[in-house]
């Protein structure tokens, strides 16, 4: 049998990440998005997003118990679509996936979108007046649904690690 598999969506907001990640999950896998919490557990209306600061450390437990749930249950692929920098949550996840036997990958949005992007994204040094005009049209396009704020989504530009692999993932300590 195959070895069971993990991917960790990687990429900004509204450039496909749920998209591809529905697309690896298949009919066999599952998603598990983050901000499904700001569905189902904030405000009274399932249907709105109901994002908050103050919530997102319960969504972000919220979803990684549902991952360890996934994996104790043997589900292949689990996909956990979030923005997977590098970071202590992306760590728990990658090393639990790991300590359990399964095969942890790096997945990114297929978009042409995201593939312009990315480039932008690894020449930033040089192409940080084009990502500003990409942080005001990702925080545009993101309006309707989830309102992420064009300053957030500089920040997290900013910190962009283009050639991120498992292994620094795992390597990562916070304190160093």
């Amino acid at each position: 049998m195959d070895q069971k598999i993990v991917y960790l969506m990687r990429g900004l907001p509204a450039c496909g990440k749920s998209f591809t990640a529905r697309k690896l999950a298949a009919e066999s896998g599952t998603v598990l998005e983050t901000d499904e919490y700001f569905y189902a557990h904030a405000g009274t209306d399932p249907g709105h997003y109901d994002y908050s600061d103050d919530l997102l450390p319960a969504a972000r437990q919220w979803n990684f118990e549902r991952f360890v749930r996934a994996i104790a249950a043997g589900i292949t692929p689990i996909v956990v679509d979030r923005g997977n920098g590098l970071n202590p949550e992306t760590v728990q996840y990658a090393r639990y996936a790991i300590e359990h036997n399964y095969r942890v990958e790096l997945a990114e949005p297929e978009s042409e979108w995201w593939q312009e992007l990315r480039v932008l994204l690894k020449y930033k040094e040089y192409t940080m007046p084009l990502l500003d005009r990409f942080a005001d049209e990702l925080a545009h396009k993101t309006r309707d649904e989830h309102r992420v704020p064009a300053k957030t989504i500089r920040r997290w530009m900013k910190k962009w690690k283009w050639d991120l692999t498992v292994e620094e993932i795992l390597e990562f300590d916070e304190a160093t």
